[in-house]
């Protein structure tokens, strides 16, 4: 792995993690994942190239690459949506790597890139709510919602200070994207989960709601100590939100970043690191190809 230095500039940091000394202990474990599609065809497609992640508790760590480079799909592996062909994930000492998705639910929250996709439009704002409450539970019959329920709705909804906590009997297909995507954070993070996946969730908002959507992002992840991680296409996001940065390309992370590199980085300086880190991996492609 491209091992970057001698980095610039300043960008506000996020409370330190652990301190130097304390043994590292990881919540989530990637170890050694590959992932092909179509694989055996002429479209076969390697997704990921034994991508190796190792995420301690409480760490918000974000990700960026370009199209194709194996974000949406790692967090595929992790969530269960997509298994990987090859590799290991374990979570808070759970070894998921077969579990299915529904198995997964109780410990990941995941928000995604549309606004409509994390809520179900013919529900009200408390039955979505209500439903993400219970994630994880066994189901059987009761009471639609309950007042304490309720109570809980209002207090959290409050915090986005958009009027919600007064509509908990509203559609939320009466809501507008933004609107949308905030309950979806708060639904994700009601019952803390042991990983938080966020994927490209303030990209198709507009800049303002964007902006009011990562403040929720980090106040949630900051009061809940959230392990998180968080794929982006805006540089500047990745560098100034976060414990840690990381760079997919072609399957493979090429760039990482702790919390102290990233204080000093600018998008100017990630540039030129993943075009040199881009560089040494495609002349390595081309000498296995070579000698092969």
């Amino acid at each position: 792995m491209y091992n970057p230095s001698h980095l610039e500039a300043t960008v506000p940091a996020m409370p330190p993690m652990a301190a130097v000394g304390v043994p590292t202990v990881n919540m989530l474990e990637a170890t050694s994942l590959v992932k092909y599609f179509d694989r055996g065809t002429v479209n076969e497609v390697l997704a990921l190239d034994g991508v190796d992640l190792r995420v301690q508790p409480g760490e918000f760590v974000c990700i960026i690459g370009s199209n194709g480079a194996g974000k949406s799909t790692l967090m595929g592996c992790i969530s269960g949506c997509s298994p990987p062909d090859y590799g290991r994930t374990v979570l808070d000492g759970h070894d998921i790597t077969f579990w299915p998705e529904y198995r997964r639910a109780s410990l990941i929250g995941r928000v995604f890139q549309d606004p409509l996709a994390g809520t179900c439009s013919s529900m009200t704002i408390e039955e979505n709510m209500a439903l993400a409450l219970r994630r994880g539970r066994q189901r059987g019959f009761r009471r639609g919602v309950t007042n304490s329920e309720r109570e809980l709705f209002r207090t959290s909804l409050s915090k986005l200070d958009l009027g919600l906590e007064h509509r908990l009997p509203d559609q939320v297909g009466l809501l507008s994207g933004g609107q949308r995507q905030s309950i979806t954070l708060l639904m994700a993070t009601l019952i803390k989960p042991k990983l938080l996946l966020l994927d490209e969730h303030t990209a198709s908002l507009d800049p303002k709601t964007a902006e009011l959507n990562m403040k929720l992002t980090c106040e949630l992840v900051e009061e809940e100590r959230l392990t998180t991680l968080m794929i982006t296409h805006n540089m500047q996001q990745a560098i100034s939100y976060g414990h840690r940065l990381i760079m997919l390309h072609q399957g493979r992370i090429i760039l990482d970043f702790d919390q102290e590199a990233k204080k000093r980085l600018t998008v100017r300086d990630l540039l030129q690191h993943f075009h040199s880190a881009a560089s040494d991996l495609s002349n390595s492609i081309s000498d296995r190809l070579l000698l092969g």
